[in-house]
């Protein structure tokens, strides 16, 4: 008993050292709220699950879904699911941290050792998750100091909790810690490796790093063994036992020495990736699919705004205002207004209209009594053949429009068209006294 409260004591001491979230979190605040025991409620929980307090812990951050959770090893020598804690915030979007200053939160695998527990955090409580590992420095990835901590404030690329979780957060590590873990791991994930994540993401530049350590999420999946890590050639292996007995360590940049990994291991975690691939093609149909039709709906309702009401552009045509044809289809194609009638063009139409009927008889000449009386006019030939034919009435020689849908004239704008007037036959060349004598002569 004794043991254990000197190793949290220790805990608490070195916590003072730690630097925190940006800078950000050192603090003169005192540590008593870093020994709080646990809650009753937590304690029967873990009872309930076959796990004792001091018993090792494992960290799980998904960015996307902001959900920190807790697995600890129970009676089986196992990891189980404890709890989960939604996150006030988390920094960034999706994707790892690259630099000092970008207010990304960290993807990967991550370590926390005692001296990484901070008691006097200005923000309540806080733990150093460990960032940048050796996969980050190995890629030159800058910045540190990446927390877990409680304020609930905005993060700078921190894992933010309420006051209250990261108390229990902290006090789920402290007990594990001062129980004989070492350290406890921390697996940061931009979102839960699913086959339907991955494929709502899968053409973000990020995605071969999300696969390589989506490989330490499968094993600790099939396994519910915290992953052992490794870095070569500047990316993760997980539970991999070099061939050769000599080459005990992994050149974070240099080659990867030739490995194995158990075969009850190995032979689980292609399983689940077979399985994986396959819902993967399935999910990536299915979207494709849905975002195929969500286009085809945008053009055909783009397509329906864009057409002119029937009608209207006939109206315009001939100078009158549009009819009211809400709803109706219109028939010209979109974009394409029609000509304007030219007068000339309406003139010979109207002319070319009119030539179709007969002309009325030219009435002869008679004599004076004709004209006097109304009687002894006569018909004849000369004076048929004097009128003018009206055939010689022709259109002007302007071509008429091509007929357009709907261009249909009316039989009363036809009616409406005058014919042409005849011209009177010249009366005969006789003397007067010949043209007023009754008896001819």
């Amino acid at each position: 008993m004794l043991k254990s409260v000197l190793r949290v004591a220790a805990i608490a001491s070195v916590g003072l050292t730690v630097a925190s979230c940006q800078d950000e979190m050192q603090s003169t605040l005192g540590g008593a709220k870093a020994i709080r025991p646990l809650k009753a409620e937590t304690v029967a929980l873990m009872d309930s699950k076959g796990m004792r307090k001091e018993d090792p812990i494992l960290v799980r951050a998904f960015k996307q879904e902001a959900t920190l959770e807790i697995w600890k090893r129970d009676k089986t020598g196992t990891y189980a699911f404890l709890k989960s804690y939604p996150m006030c915030s988390w920094g960034g979007t999706v994707g790892p941290k690259i630099k000092e200053g970008d207010k990304q939160s960290p993807e990967g695998f991550y370590t926390v050792t005692p001296w990484r527990m901070n008691p006097n955090s200005q923000f309540h409580l806080a733990y150093d998750i460990g960032y940048p590992n050796a996969f980050d420095r190995a890629l030159g990835r800058t910045g540190a100091a990446v927390m877990v901590h409680g304020n609930c404030t905005g993060s700078a690329g921190c894992f933010v909790m309420t006051d209250e979780q990261v108390e229990e957060i902290y006090g789920l590590a402290r007990e594990a810690l001062a129980g004989g873990q070492k350290s406890f791991q921390v697996q940061a994930f931009p979102f839960r490796m699913t086959a339907e994540n991955l494929a709502r993401h899968r053409r973000n530049p990020n995605m071969a790093f999300w696969k390589n350590i989506k490989k330490g999420y499968d094993h600790f999946e099939v396994t519910h063994l915290e992953p052992k890590v490794d870095v070569c050639d500047r990316h993760y292996v997980f539970d991999a036992k070099p061939k050769d007995p000599l080459a005990t360590t992994f050149n974070p940049t240099g080659a990867c020495p030739t490995y194995e990994v158990a075969p009850e291991i190995a032979t689980a975690v292609a399983a689940k990736e077979t399985q994986d691939d396959q819902a993967f093609r399935v999910a990536v149909a299915e979207i494709e699919d849905a975002d195929r039709k969500e286009t085809e709906r945008m053009v055909a309702e783009k397509f329906e705004k864009s057409k002119p009401q029937g009608g209207t552009a006939i109206a315009a045509w001939f100078g009158a205002p549009a009819p009211d044809t809400t709803g109706s289809v219109g028939l010209t194609p979109i974009d394409v207004p029609l000509p304007k009638a030219s007068p000339s063009v309406f003139a010979g139409v109207q002319m070319a209209a009119a030539a179709t009927e007969p002309a009325p008889a030219a009435p002869t000449s008679g004599g004076l009594t004709t004209h006097l009386f109304g009687f002894g006019a006569t018909s004849t030939p000369d004076a048929a053949s004097s009128a003018i034919d009206a055939s010689a009435v022709r259109p002007i020689d302007v071509p008429v429009p091509a007929a357009r849908p709907g261009a249909v004239r009316t039989a009363a704008m036809q009616s409406a068209v005058p014919a042409p007037v005849p011209v009177e036959a010249p009366a005969e060349d006789r003397p007067l006294w010949k043209r007023i004598n009754p008896f001819g002569g």
